[in-house]
């Protein structure tokens, strides 16, 4: 082997070892900092829908079910009108991902207003998290069946 070899090849070998171990053991990140929440669904139990106010008309669902520790809590609620007649709530969760949580099932009930302007009347369904109930829609009244 050439001499040069000898002494350069060891050098590039250092410099890949100092450059590559780091994002080997710490992966590529984002600058956001460390993940700090384990994020999921919530485990609904029961929804039911019920009249807030009567004039203007606004409904909620009302939604029941349990979280699996003392750490967990509801983080957000998303609502969609997957298609015609059927809207879609998602109640996500999220839980300190450093904290040491006791493993005791927590009951929840939350209250998440429905948004229904420009629907047309008609019975629809909604699903929480995979949980299913209906009602009628006049566009301006509701009856929870």
């Amino acid at each position: 082997m050439a001499r040069w070899a000898c002494v350069v090849l060891p050098r590039i070998a250092l410099l890949g070892v100092l450059v590559l171990l780091p994002l080997l053991l710490f992966g590529c990140r984002s600058g956001k900092g460390p993940a700090e929440y384990i994020f999921g669904l919530a485990d609904v139990s029961s929804v039911e829908v019920r009249m807030v106010d009567e004039y203007p008309t606004r409904l909620s669902a009302v939604v029941r079910g349990v979280l699996r520790d003392t750490c967990t809590r509801i983080d957000s609620v998303r609502q969609e009108l997957v298609s015609g007649n059927r809207l879609v709530l998602t109640v996500t969760t999220e839980r300190p991902l450093s904290q040491v949580c006791a493993q005791a099932v927590t009951p929840f009930e939350m209250t998440a207003p429905l948004m229904l302007e420009g629907l047309a009347p008609g019975e629809y369904s909604i699903a929480v998290n995979g949980i299913p109930t209906t009602f009628k829609w006049s566009g301006s009244t509701a009856i929870p069946q």
